[in-house]
């Protein structure tokens, strides 16, 4: 048996990219998975491509379009048992060129977002007596690079929601906690690896010597979905190569 076997869940930015990998890793592993994404069609073709997946549009900003959603998958599937936040956006300037809407729409993808997805979740985790969550962080939200001033905050929020909710749902049963990737290679991080300055610099600040795939996440997201996990809360594993860990000298 794999170690998901019988069990539903939701990823949520899983047309493409590290949530488009999650969810192909996660039925591998045995579950069954929703996938969650604001791109219909994408979102409608990646489930065409994976065995054992649903698709489901919808905007995380929206508390009513996920609350629809969510109650959506646990109609379909009858139960709902993890949810994996991954959603998430990225903008690139300087703290003084941010913009008031740049500001709100990071923060509302990438923290309230997630915050709208628990919500929606939980009481369905609830009916079945515990559930997992899973918050796709970032080493960004503790390490803290330049020209990306929201999405460092966002994702330092992640880590303090992620503690957050793992010490008010635990009685119930509910696990919550996060995984921090280094620079993973998706469409969104594209323009890093053909910076011919950047690139270097990535691979020099990670002691592995590369940088990170999709794939890299799979393994730990599976586990912290798990019944392996099951004594897991309020943690954000680093799965980043060893780039924090090397900030020392």
């Amino acid at each position: 048996m794999s170690s998901l076997d019988g069990r539903v869940g939701i990823v949520t930015g899983a047309a493409q990219g590290i949530g488009r990998a999650l969810a192909d890793g996660l039925a591998e592993a045995g579950a069954t998975v929703a996938l969650l994404d604001r791109q219909a069609d994408a979102v409608q073709q990646a489930a065409g491509e994976i065995e054992g997946t649903s698709a489901h549009a919808a905007d995380i900003t929206d508390p009513a379009a996920v609350e629809a959603a969510v109650a959506e998958v646990v109609e379909r599937h009858g139960r709902l048992d993890f949810l994996v936040n991954n959603a998430g956006v990225r903008a690139i300037e300087p703290l003084m060129e941010v913009t008031l809407e740049s500001w709100r729409t990071t923060l509302d993808v990438n923290l309230t977002g997630t915050f709208n997805c628990i919500r929606a979740a939980v009481p369905h985790m609830r009916e079945r007596g515990g559930g997992r969550i899973v918050n796709v962080a970032s080493v960004a939200g503790m390490l803290m690079f330049k020209n990306r001033a929201p999405y460092n905050v966002s994702k330092a929020g992640l880590v303090a929601l992620t503690k957050t909710v793992a010490l008010e749902l635990a009685s119930e049963g509910i696990t919550c906690n996060a995984v921090a990737p280094g620079v993973i290679e998706t469409p969104l991080t594209q323009a890093y690896f053909s910076d011919p300055e950047l690139a270097p610099k990535i691979q020099e600040n990670t002691p592995l010597g590369r940088w990170g795939q999709p794939e890299d996440l799979v393994a730990p997201v599976v586990f912290l979905c798990g019944p392996g996990a099951a004594f897991v809360q309020g943690e954000t594993l680093v799965v980043d190569g060893g780039w924090v860990a090397g900030k020392g000298y």
